[in-house]
């Protein structure tokens, strides 16, 4: 009696923080789209645009994988550039992967968000 208590309490705590996380997906979306990118140089000379990883991370990525990058929900980020290419990390972040939903990232910030990601020791 006291196990399948135990056991549908856990299912419960379970239950509640996958919805308060999965409930947040939209939201880091959004704020996600209105992080505005750096860009280097003056307008009008060739800008490019660099993706600031920090704070996309921030907003997006942290509720699952931790303030620090050491895993929560998702997996730790530490050290992903040694354990994964470029290609397989922008992959990930494009297309998500297990419990990951895709698109939290856009296209177009996926290699610089890959880049940044590589440089997590």
């Amino acid at each position: 009696m006291k196990n399948t208590v135990l056991i549908t309490l856990a299912i419960l705590v379970i239950g509640i923080g996958g919805f308060f996380v999965l409930s947040n997906v939209q939201d880091q979306r959004e704020k996600a789209q209105e992080t505005p990118a750096k860009n280097e140089g003056q307008e009008g000379k060739g800008t490019v645009s660099k993706v600031d990883g920090e704070s996309i991370y921030k907003n997006t990525c942290a509720g699952c994988h931790g303030d620090q990058y050491q895993g929560g929900v998702g997996p730790s980020l530490k050290g992903v550039g040694s354990r994964l290419s470029d290609k397989e990390i922008e992959d990930i972040i494009q297309h998500g992967r297990g419990g990951m939903p895709s698109g939290l990232v856009s296209k177009e910030d996926a290699s610089g968000m890959a880049a940044w990601l590589k440089t997590l020791k």
